[in-house]
């Protein structure tokens, strides 16, 4: 869902109320409420396949325990993920979201395990490359990612502790390397609002991770600072309360 500005309320990791978080129901529920991307973590598991799951154990969102990279597909895929549902693949969501003009945004942890070419071969095999934007938190996936399908947009996950000031060379270092957007924390741009003018004089639009459940605002005033935010010029806004989010939009 976008206003005039075209800002991009993306679901992070699916989450929509009342629907567990990165399981093909939340998916479906967030194209439903026309939210224009969806955000999702991969994993691996010990038999190589991806699957999308936030933790690197399965302890948090499912009635299991252990890491995922110690458990098989067949035992990840007998765990309730809340509601019923199961953890889904990589490939069973690029098949869910075949057609919807949804995009996806990939979250490439860097805990080890994931096949990047694996990744990109399998967003090729559904034909979703202009439908996937892969989001790499080191500049060597990012060149990696690149190499493997210059057409994939890329989201730069620029590290860094969140509450305190920014780095900001490490910021440039990701948009002289190629990415095409850049995710700035909240706190950051609160705090030095020019970074926004600066990445578009490098031209390079910045999105932002702006969860409650992770105080990446404020959770007793999350309206107003995802207000403040699109006042400020983001143009993505990754968050786990997409439907405040599109409301406060469709009220500007």
């Amino acid at each position: 869902m976008t206003n005039s500005r075209n800002i991009v309320v993306v679901a992070h990791r699916g989450q929509v109320a009342g629907f567990p978080e990165n399981t093909l129901a939340a998916f479906r529920q967030s194209v439903a409420l026309g939210f224009s991307a969806i955000e999702v973590d991969l994993r691996t598991t010990r038999d190589g396949h991806i699957v999308i799951l936030h933790d690197d154990t399965v302890d948090k969102t499912t009635d299991g325990s252990g890491a995922v990279g110690s458990l098989t597909l067949a035992e990840v895929k007998a765990l309730d993920a809340g509601r019923g549902e199961r953890i889904p693949t990589y490939e069973e969501v690029l098949a869910e979201l075949r057609g919807s003009g949804v995009k996806l945004l990939l979250d490439i942890k860097t805990d080890g395990g994931l096949d990047n070419e694996r990744v990109v071969r399998l967003t090729e095999r559904y034909d979703a490359a202009g439908d996937v934007i892969v989001g790499p938190r080191t500049i060597a996936d990012l060149l990696d990612f690149r190499h493997l399908n210059s057409n994939l947009r890329t989201l730069a996950f620029v590290g860094g502790p969140e509450f305190e000031p920014a780095d900001v060379s490490a910021i440039e270092e990701f948009a002289r390397a190629g990415a095409d957007l850049i995710r700035l924390w909240p706190p950051w741009i609160f705090a030095q609002p020019s970074l926004i003018e600066h990445m578009r004089e490098l031209g390079k639009p910045v999105w932002t991770t702006a969860d409650v459940e992770y105080r990446d605002i404020d959770p007793d005033h999350p309206a107003e600072q995802l207000a403040e935010l699109v006042r400020l010029g983001v143009e993505g806004i990754i968050t786990d309360v997409p439907e405040l989010l599109a409301s406060l939009l469709a009220t500007r």
